[in-house]
């Protein structure tokens, strides 16, 4: 089977990274796999360094002319037997490029508009929350699937606890982490929030925001004015994640809303114990009390609790540690997403 996956960005976020764990794997199945990309980026680096082929595309919007024409000619010269679009732009620009190629589309987030995905002829929804909201908008659930993101668990661990601590000066410190975009939906407000209550109780505690985002200058202005400067680091994007999940005590999904979060699912492989929001797939991921702690969205008395409960309790912190690296391990693994993607387009196929 010759599959084109298609997508707008060339960052390395949730979507793109998902892209890249299913292309590898489709790849080890035997599938001859291609992805078509606007530029070279971030993306196109890690496809070149596990030897996926890709194509480029000119850049616009899903509507101009030259990039439809430019995707039109890639799926010319690729000839896949279908093609997989993740996220709105890229089914939406399938659907116009060419009409003769099944396309599967991937989505990622709540869908809010049925027009990207009218003439799919089959979409992909990463939990039970985006399959809801497409079925509420009048998408027929017989061309609607839920496959669940997943992660290589065996790229994430602990093993190197220690030395990154001592590398980052973490020694000491209650390290608690968040790995989002720095935006409204992904709740760091709260967690700030939260964070001044934790310090009175752990004087050592120490939130750590990776990720960029439109809220940074309201994080910070939010923390001078809490007085949490020390108890506050913002580091960014960074390409050590894995070392940074690694290092940390408790790890922290505050979103308000949210499509799969496959940080929380990289964080749960380590084998950290977490804390996330009733919100997308976290609660496919975690059961409360079990493998981790779930809370209400926006419940800042609900964080500080649950990280409190963490914190006092090593026991317990191991414990759903543990329940939280083999539910990664046996429930999202990357083998189970591969091999439920390939039914569908299998069923699309021979329909």
């Amino acid at each position: 089977m010759k599959i084109l996956h298609l997508i707008a960005s060339t960052g390395v976020g949730g979507a793109e990274k998902h892209l890249l764990d299913l292309t590898l794997q489709q790849q080890e199945f035997g599938m001859d796999v291609c992805v078509a990309l606007p530029e070279e980026g971030a993306l196109s680096q890690a496809l070149q360094a596990h030897n996926i082929k890709y194509v480029l595309i000119r850049k616009g919007s899903r509507f101009n002319l030259l990039a439809l024409w430019s995707l039109r000619q890639a799926i010319h010269q690729v000839q896949p037997d279908i093609v997989h679009a993740h996220m709105l732009k890229s089914a939406t620009m399938v659907s116009y490029a060419s009409r003769s190629v099944p396309c599967v589309a991937t989505a990622h987030n709540i869908v809010k508009h049925l027009k990207p995905f009218r003439k799919c002829h089959h979409v992909i929804c990463v939990s039970d929350m985006v399959f809801d909201s497409l079925s509420q908008l009048g998408y027929p659930q017989a061309k609607m699937t839920v496959v669940h993101n997943a992660v290589d668990t065996h790229v994430f661990n602990t093993e190197r606890h220690e030395e990154v601590r001592r590398q980052l000066d973490w020694q000491n410190r209650l390290i608690v982490l968040i790995v989002a975009r720095l935006v409204p939906a992904k709740g760091q407000v709260y967690a700030l929030d939260a964070l001044a209550q934790l310090v009175l109780r752990f004087p050592n505690i120490q939130l750590v925001l990776v990720g960029e985002g439109t809220d940074r200058d309201k994080l910070q202005q939010q923390a001078h004015k809490l007085g949490l400067e020390k108890h506050l680091s913002m580091l960014g994007s960074r390409r050590d994640v894995v070392d940074l999940l690694a290092a940390t005590d408790i790890y922290l999904q505050p979103s308000i809303k949210e499509g799969f979060c496959i940080a929380f699912l990289e964080a749960m492989a380590t084998g950290i114990a977490c804390i996330g929001t009733q919100t997308g797939a976290i609660p496919t991921m975690l059961e409360s009390g079990v493998n981790g702690i779930l809370i209400p969205p926006g419940d800042v008395s609900a964080i500080a609790n649950a990280v409190s409960t963490i914190a006092t309790n090593p026991e317990l912190r191991t414990r759903y540690a543990q329940a939280a690296k083999l539910t990664a391990q046996t429930k999202f693994s990357p083998q189970k997403q591969a091999l439920e993607t390939i039914n569908v387009y299998n069923k699309e196929l021979n329909h």
